[in-house]
């Protein structure tokens, strides 16, 4: 769905996955261009929009004040959860545009009965996975987007169990399903910078070729399974 505001793909698959609720929570909201987008896309009844840095939070109020929905959302200064009460009621969150690790601190911190979060993480992902497999949370969407030649992660999180492969922590489990276009990009641009910089140095570090044995396995994955929607196809035609 093309967004009011013309949000970026980022921005604009956030939104994408939140639901039709009462009150959404919008932590860490930068600029406000998500809290206005779901108020105009009727997503939220009310969003509770809480950003650390003053400067922010003004350009936040700006945005919603130039557009006329100023008394649909509620802005807060506050790092995190420590803006919101529990008197605001929140249905559902976004915690978005900011480290993976940040993520995991505010998530620490989140009233006991809120499971229901977009998340976007800027860096770390594999360390939010890790996290929420391993507190309560069931990965519902984990999916990249790109947007000017860069890709961003989203992931949607409801409360339950899950179990993920080592492939699944590292890249995502829904890319492997439903996202096959972008996700392939990725790996296949990915492999080639790694493939480069290898040649360049000799040898990678642990890390780095660990992440190309995975970036290899994700890609004879994907290309396994093209060879056998092919054949299958083939053999439905000839049927």
């Amino acid at each position: 769905m093309a967004s009011i505001l013309n949000l970026g793909e980022r921005l604009e698959s956030i939104v994408d996955l939140c639901p039709t609720t009462k009150i959404i929570a919008d932590i860490g909201c930068d600029h406000g261009y998500v809290s206005c987008e779901l108020v105009l896309e009727n997503k939220a009844q009310r969003v509770v929009a809480t950003e650390k840095s003053a400067q922010c939070l003004n350009k936040a109020v700006s945005l919603a004040d130039s557009i006329n929905i100023m008394p649909f959302i509620s802005f807060r200064e506050g790092d995190g959860f420590d803006a919101i009460t529990k008197y605001d009621k929140i249905d559902f969150c976004v915690i978005a545009g900011m480290g993976g690790i940040e993520i995991i601190k505010i998530l620490q911190k989140k009233p006991s009965k809120l499971w229901d979060f977009v998340l976007q993480p800027m860096s770390d992902a594999i360390l939010l996975r890790q996290f929420l497999v391993s507190n309560g949370f069931k990965i519902v969407v984990d999916k990249l987007v790109k947007e000017n030649g860069k890709y961003y992660t989203v992931i949607k999180v409801t409360k339950g169990r899950c179990k993920l492969a080592d492939l699944e922590i590292y890249f995502g489990r829904t890319n492997f399903t439903d996202n096959y276009e972008v996700f392939y990009e990725y790996l296949t641009e990915r492999q080639k910078k790694l493939m480069d910089f290898k040649a360049e140095v000799g040898e990678l570090s642990s890390g780095l070729q660990q992440e190309l044995d995975f970036v290899n396995e994700a890609i004879s994955l994907f290309e396994t399974s093209t060879q056998q929607s092919d054949t299958n196809n083939d053999t439905k035609k000839g049927a």
